[in-house]
């Protein structure tokens, strides 16, 4: 057998609840159509990937529920030791979701908080470094619950 056999796959996290998204909420709260198709991307990808390990001969992988696990960072941030989970570091506009940060897109009045070490998403799309730590940590060795059918420090040490 020539060629790769182990992979390591993210779900999409929740598209309905970035700082861009609840900048275009009325509310502020998450786009369920966004969400929503976000659980449904994800659903189908597991599926395929299930249906490729019983096809394809020694396909071993790991797939990591992104959707639930920055969805619970974002709507429990002191339980990770962030001060806020729901509003962007740097940006403009409300949850500082517009791509301003860095004066990008010729916009020049953005807003950047003290601390992005205390935050979940650096700006309108990404998450920050700390946060991004969080997410690296249960991609190698976090439980069933998060990544499955193996993490991925199981998957390259022992199958």
């Amino acid at each position: 057998m020539n060629g790769g056999r182990k992979f390591g796959f993210l779900g999409l996290w929740n598209s309905g609840c970035l700082p861009a998204s609840r900048a275009h909420s009325e509310d502020g709260s998450c786009l369920e159509e966004a969400s929503f198709l976000t659980k449904l991307h994800n659903k189908q990808l597991s599926l395929v990937l299930q249906k490729l390990e019983k096809q394809l001969q020694g396909f071993k992988y790991s797939y990591t529920n992104s959707y639930d696990f920055i969805t619970h960072m974002t709507h429990n941030p002191s339980k990770y030791g962030f001060k806020e989970g729901k509003m962007a570091c740097c940006g403009s506009g409300a949850y500082r979701g517009i791509n301003s940060c860095g004066g990008k897109r010729g916009i020049d009045n953005y807003e950047l908080c003290e601390n992005p070490n205390e935050y979940v998403f650096i700006d309108y799309l990404h998450l920050s470094e700390r946060a991004n730590q969080f997410f690296a940590h249960q991609m190698w060795s976090g439980n069933l619950s998060v990544t499955w059918p193996h993490n991925l420090r199981t998957l390259f040490a022992v199958l």
